[in-house]
């Protein structure tokens, strides 16, 4: 049995996903299978109207000793910032500072093996975050649409000419594997860490550590989206996504709170 000192924990926040459940687990079970790592899983249901929390109950009895699921349910719908707040929050007050915790999407479109590559990157090179980016060689993206392709490519300029964080291309994409230590101390800092409700609240992680990056040390590895093993619709509202990012550029740039 592995032991607490090797675990690695997950936060997915996840809103009607119960399509994707089934797939996502299984590849759980099936990478972990033969390694030696706990894995302990932080699924934050927000609010589904679907049948999420049912399927979640059936599948946390047949998972295998290694694998933890820890359910989080929301009532109603809070919005991607108040269920990565409680996943956060829930992983500080499990893990110890010296481990690592990932965050990604529930609906396949991330996968297991690159969250690993991502834990081992900091775990054998002492990174404080390792971001599934983009724009690094040999990232491939399947499946998403050109206009969303292009969208991001901008916001990734704009957002890396008014804050500037070494090694960081890829400011939106949330998957990615953090230190524990740092980050907790850091959130303690704020009032209201995850202000942002929305999907702009990855980016705004960053922002928020930016007044810090002098002490983290980052990397990016090559992304690997697979969006075309998605089942149902993107939550995403993508003309209010963009309006929200830029607006938070703005207040962040200029009244940098």
């Amino acid at each position: 049995m592995p032991t607490k000192n090797n675990s690695i924990y997950y936060i997915l926040p996840a809103f009607n996903e119960a399509d994707n459940l089934e797939k996502l687990f299984s590849n759980f079970k099936n990478f972990y299978r033969n390694k030696k790592e706990n894995v302990i899983i932080i699924y934050v249901n927000d609010g589904s109207t679907d049948n999420s929390a049912e399927k979640l109950e059936k599948i946390k009895i047949e998972l295998p000793n290694n694998i933890t699921l820890r359910i989080l349910n929301h009532k109603i719908n809070l919005g991607l910032g108040k269920a990565l707040c409680n996943g956060f929050k829930e992983c500080f007050s499990l893990a110890e500072d010296q481990e690592i915790f990932i965050t990604m999407d529930t609906d396949n479109s991330h996968t297991v093996e690159q969250s690993y590559a991502l834990y081992k990157k900091i775990k054998e090179n002492n990174f404080d975050i390792v971001i599934a980016s983009r724009y690094r060689k040999n990232s491939k993206i399947n499946g998403l649409n050109k206009l969303r392709i292009i969208l991001s490519f901008v916001a990734a300029i704009l957002f890396k000419i008014f804050f500037n964080i070494k090694n960081v291309r890829d400011y939106t994409c949330g998957f990615r594997a953090y230190k524990v230590d740092k980050i907790k101390k850091i959130t303690k800092n704020y009032d209201n860490f995850f202000s942002e409700t929305g999907f702009s609240v990855s980016v705004d992680i960053l922002l928020k550590l930016y007044p810090y990056r002098k002490s983290f040390l980052i990397s990016e590895e090559p992304l690997d989206l697979r969006y075309d093993l998605k089942k149902g619709k993107s939550k995403m509202r993508i003309l209010k996504t963009i309006f929200l990012t830029l607006k938070l550029l703005i207040v962040r740039k200029l009244f940098k709170n």
